[in-house]
């Protein structure tokens, strides 16, 4: 029996954020998406019974429910003995909940949104991808990778040789921006940024949470 469910598909960026935190810290986990048939039935009284507000992931341990993909990891770096997932130093502790804050604030919304996204889920005529919006976004997504690649100067991860949660966040846009056609582009311009993929995927975590999708990338 594992030691955590969580609910969600494995292409999912968040879930895989999740998945990390596990496989470092030492725990099993089963993955379901037993009442997921699409992005229509995050919304479905199944799903919502889970997550209010029709999202993913969801975590449940024993009779405890938990969403919120930092919450989680959170739990998971606190519930069970293993390798730490958040530096003790308080000040090295506040600098990874800064990266965590500015993936979900800055990265995510250029990088996944306005650019993965629109090649993952087409909208544009006779279903190809959206050129306008993924042309337009284009400035903000070199912008982003400029900040990170300048955080991740002394790396390979955000507080040096060890990687913490907020680089659990990181590395699943990485590595789906890797597959887009500016993606390689994007990266030769930001060599820390594809330095912290590279460390990422010597390890366990990296192999054992790698979406189908990503497998023949790799």
């Amino acid at each position: 029996m594992s030691d955590v469910s969580l609910i969600g598909p494995d292409f999912s960026t968040y879930v895989r954020t999740a998945r990390i935190a596990c496989v470092e810290k030492g725990i099993t986990h089963d993955l379901t998406t037993d009442h997921l048939s699409g992005p229509e039935s995050l919304q479905s009284e199944a799903h919502l019974a889970f997550h209010p507000f029709g999202r993913i992931p969801v975590m449940l341990h024993d009779d405890f429910r938990l969403f919120e993909t930092s919450a989680i990891c959170r739990y998971i770096d606190a519930a069970f003995e293993g390798p730490a997932l958040i530096p003790t130093e308080r000040r090295q502790a506040a600098l990874m909940e800064q990266w965590i804050s500015a993936y979900n604030d800055y990265v995510n919304p250029a990088v996944l949104r306005r650019h993965i996204l629109p090649y993952a889920f087409p909208k544009g005529p006779d279903g190809q991808p959206d050129r306008e919006v993924i042309d337009a976004g284009l400035p903000e997504v070199a912008s982003v990778l400029k900040v990170l690649n300048t955080a991740l100067e002394t790396g390979p991860f955000f507080l040096g040789e060890t990687p913490t949660i907020a680089d659990f966040f990181l590395l699943p846009a990485i590595d789906y921006l890797r597959t887009t056609p500016e993606g390689p582009e994007l990266l030769a311009a930001a060599p820390n940024v594809l330095r912290h993929r590279d460390a990422f995927a010597g390890r366990t975590s990296y192999s054992e949470t790698l979406p189908e999708q990503l497998k023949e990338a790799a």
